[in-house]
C-alpha cells in the first residue's frame, strides 16, 4: 500500500529592495562573464606571474 504524502505548497516569492543590486553583469574589465577560482595559497604568486606574462604577450596591460 503506497504511503500518503502531504502536499507541498509553493511559497510565494516577494521581490525585495536588494534584488538586482550592484553592477550589471558584463560591465567589468573584460566585458563578459567572469568566474572566481580557488587556488592553493602556495601557487598564488606563480599564477599571478603567469597571468601577467600572458597579458603582456597579448599586448594588454595588467593591473
Amino acid at each position: 500500500m503506497p504511503k500518503k504524502t502531504a502536499k507541498k505548497t509553493a511559497k510565494k516569492t516577494t521581490q525585495t529592495r536588494t534584488t538586482r543590486a550592484g553592477r550589471p553583469k558584463g560591465s567589468g574589465q573584460f566585458g563578459c562573464a567572469t568566474k572566481a577560482l580557488r587556488v592553493p595559497a602556495h601557487l598564488e604568486d606563480e599564477i599571478q606571474l603567469f597571468i601577467r606574462r600572458k597579458l603582456k604577450t597579448e599586448g594588454k596591460t595588467a593591473k
